[in-house]
């Protein structure tokens, strides 16, 4: 058995939920001066059985750049892609493995341009999770993680240090995956996203409320329908039945989650737009293709954020 220093970059509500269950491992937590500091006091997890976890400061590592880590798995916001890449640069062992569960396109491809592609897989998440409070997350949802390659280069799922990763996550209850088209994976969560998380932000809502109303299931719709387009310029071949099959899964999975995109309007940040219905947008355009309801939603969500920003 390998024994592998799993160091987590960004500790927000996925980040922190994937800390308190990586525990066991004794992980190295990257974060803010802030939430740093608010860690020495530990770390609270809300599971998703209503149990309560209590995680002692002694059972992980607060990190810094004199660090050494074999596993990093990149958590934070999308806008900090380049910062923690740079960081995870200093940090991260010759032959060592990253991975980004970020929302959005393009995470690998921006880390191999920094670490090389012989240390970088795709990753992708659906679980779902909540800050209560800055060292306190509550487990909304218990999905899934996706992990592969998108590069011939990149390790694979022979690679020992793979092999140990999956056994470790798996043993953290975090269900594990290896994907061969990972493309698509992470173009099916981008699609989940743009449906799900400026809906649910402008409305105010828990994700499962867009399953109760049908005046926003059907906007939910007929915004992964024309996002769903663009993929298909792209080459990402997913159907319609498929992608509304699975939108109603996740909503019913993560009904009670207050969505990344509502959490950062309430607390005055900035939000992943850019990264989400900004994609979409972008890509059409190089393609000529116009998608008004993507566009839409990326103007209102903008709005929002300077209107809780004022207040």
């Amino acid at each position: 058995m390998i024994n592998l220093r799993i160091g987590i970059f960004g500790i927000g509500a996925i980040g922190g939920l994937f800390a308190a269950r990586l525990v066991g491992n004794m992980p190295t937590l990257f974060a803010s001066e802030p939430t740093s500091k608010a860690l020495q006091d530990g770390l609270i997890l809300h599971e998703a059985d209503g149990a309560i976890s209590y995680l002692d400061p002694d059972s992980f590592i607060t990190g810094d750049k004199n660090c050494q880590v074999d596993i990093a798995i990149i958590c934070g916001k999308s806008a900090d892609t380049n910062s923690l890449a740079s960081l995870c640069n200093t940090v991260l062992a010759f032959d060592g493995i990253a991975f980004s569960i970020q929302n959005g396109l393009g995470h690998a491809e921006n880390l191999a341009q920094i670490l090389g592609w012989d240390r970088v897989l795709a990753g992708s998440t659906i679980h779902a999770a909540i800050r209560k409070d800055i060292n306190e997350v509550q487990w909304t949802g218990v999905g899934e993680i996706s992990i592969g390659s998108l590069d011939s280069s990149s390790p694979n799922v022979d690679d020992p240090k793979v092999t140990e990763l999956m056994n470790i996550l798996d043993g953290a209850g975090l269900n594990p995956r290896w994907e061969n088209e990972m493309k698509i994976k992470l173009w099916k969560k981008l699609l989940l996203n743009v449906a799900i998380n400026p809906i649910a932000a402008i409305a105010g809502i828990e994700n499962g409320e867009i399953l109760l109303k049908e005046e926003l299931w059907e906007q939910s719709i007929a915004v992964i329908d024309e996002a769903l387009m663009v993929a298909r310029i792209e080459g990402i071949e997913i159907s319609n039945l498929e992608m509304h099959t699975l939108l109603a899964e996740v909503l019913q999975q993560t009904a009670s989650n207050r969505c990344s995109m509502l959490q950062d309007i309430m607390a005055g940040k900035t939000t992943e737009m850019p990264s989400l219905c900004g994609e979409v947008v972008r890509i059409a355009e190089k393609h000529g293709i116009p998608t008004p309801l993507n566009n839409q939603l990326l103007t209102l969500v903008g709005a929002l954020e300077s209107s809780a920003r004022v207040k």
